[in-house]
Protein backbone atom coordinates (compact mmCIF):
# COMPACT_ATOMS: atom_id res chain seq x y z
CA UNK A 1 0.00 0.00 0.00
CA UNK A 2 2.87 2.37 0.68
CA UNK A 3 3.86 2.10 -2.99
CA UNK A 4 0.53 3.73 -3.87
CA UNK A 5 1.49 6.67 -1.70
CA UNK A 6 4.89 7.01 -3.34
CA UNK A 7 3.31 6.75 -6.79
CA UNK A 8 0.91 9.53 -5.84
CA UNK A 9 3.82 11.61 -4.57
CA UNK A 10 5.63 11.17 -7.89
CA UNK A 11 2.51 12.27 -9.77
CA UNK A 12 2.17 15.37 -7.59
CA UNK A 13 5.72 16.34 -8.50
CA UNK A 14 5.28 15.55 -12.20
CA UNK A 15 2.03 17.54 -12.33
CA UNK A 16 3.89 20.80 -11.65
CA UNK A 17 6.50 20.28 -14.38
CA UNK A 18 4.53 21.65 -17.38
CA UNK A 19 3.58 24.87 -15.55
CA UNK A 20 7.07 25.47 -14.21
CA UNK A 21 8.66 24.67 -17.58
CA UNK A 22 6.32 27.12 -19.34
CA UNK A 23 6.94 29.88 -16.80
CA UNK A 24 10.70 29.36 -16.99
CA UNK A 25 11.10 29.16 -20.75
CA UNK A 26 8.42 31.58 -21.92
CA UNK A 27 8.63 34.07 -19.02
CA UNK A 28 4.88 34.34 -19.49
CA UNK A 29 2.40 34.20 -16.62
CA UNK A 30 -0.61 35.32 -18.63
CA UNK A 31 -3.80 34.47 -16.76
CA UNK A 32 -2.10 33.10 -13.64
CA UNK A 33 -4.09 33.64 -10.49
CA UNK A 34 -1.42 34.55 -7.96
CA UNK A 35 -3.98 34.64 -5.15
CA UNK A 36 -4.84 30.99 -5.85
CA UNK A 37 -1.17 30.02 -5.67
CA UNK A 38 -0.72 31.96 -2.41
CA UNK A 39 -3.70 30.13 -0.90
CA UNK A 40 -2.16 26.81 -2.00
CA UNK A 41 1.13 27.92 -0.44
CA UNK A 42 -0.53 28.63 2.92
CA UNK A 43 -2.44 25.32 2.76
CA UNK A 44 0.77 23.46 1.98
CA UNK A 45 2.57 25.04 4.95
CA UNK A 46 -0.30 24.10 7.26
CA UNK A 47 -0.45 20.54 5.95
CA UNK A 48 3.32 20.13 6.17
CA UNK A 49 3.19 21.32 9.79
CA UNK A 50 0.48 18.77 10.50
CA UNK A 51 2.56 16.01 8.89
CA UNK A 52 5.58 16.92 10.98
CA UNK A 53 3.59 16.94 14.24
CA UNK A 54 1.93 13.62 13.36
CA UNK A 55 5.18 12.01 12.13
CA UNK A 56 3.66 11.32 8.71
CA UNK A 57 6.78 10.88 6.55
CA UNK A 58 5.16 10.11 3.21
CA UNK A 59 2.61 12.91 3.42
CA UNK A 60 5.36 15.21 4.62
CA UNK A 61 7.33 14.45 1.45
CA UNK A 62 4.25 15.24 -0.65
CA UNK A 63 3.72 18.54 1.12
CA UNK A 64 7.42 19.39 0.90
CA UNK A 65 7.28 18.80 -2.85
CA UNK A 66 4.10 20.88 -3.09
CA UNK A 67 5.70 23.68 -1.13
CA UNK A 68 8.81 23.71 -3.31
CA UNK A 69 6.80 23.64 -6.54
CA UNK A 70 4.42 26.38 -5.41
CA UNK A 71 7.29 28.62 -4.30
CA UNK A 72 9.08 27.99 -7.60
CA UNK A 73 5.92 28.89 -9.51
CA UNK A 74 5.44 32.12 -7.56
CA UNK A 75 9.08 33.11 -8.06
CA UNK A 76 8.81 32.49 -11.79
CA UNK A 77 5.57 34.48 -11.98
CA UNK A 78 7.41 37.32 -10.25
CA UNK A 79 10.13 37.35 -12.89
CA UNK A 80 7.68 36.97 -15.77
CA UNK A 81 7.79 39.62 -18.46
CA UNK A 82 4.16 39.00 -19.38
CA UNK A 83 1.70 39.03 -16.50
CA UNK A 84 -1.85 40.24 -16.70
CA UNK A 85 -4.11 39.21 -13.86
CA UNK A 86 -7.48 37.94 -14.97
CA UNK A 87 -10.05 40.67 -14.58
CA UNK A 88 -13.47 39.97 -15.98
CA UNK A 89 -15.80 42.84 -16.63
CA UNK A 90 -19.38 41.93 -17.44
CA UNK A 91 -20.30 45.45 -18.46
CA UNK A 92 -18.32 47.91 -20.49
CA UNK A 93 -18.83 51.52 -19.66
Amino acid sequence: MEMLGWAGTALVIVAYVPQIRHLYSEKCAWGMSVSTWVIWLVASVLLLSYCIFQHQGLLGVVQGANLAAIMTTLILVGRSTIYVPIIVSWTKQ
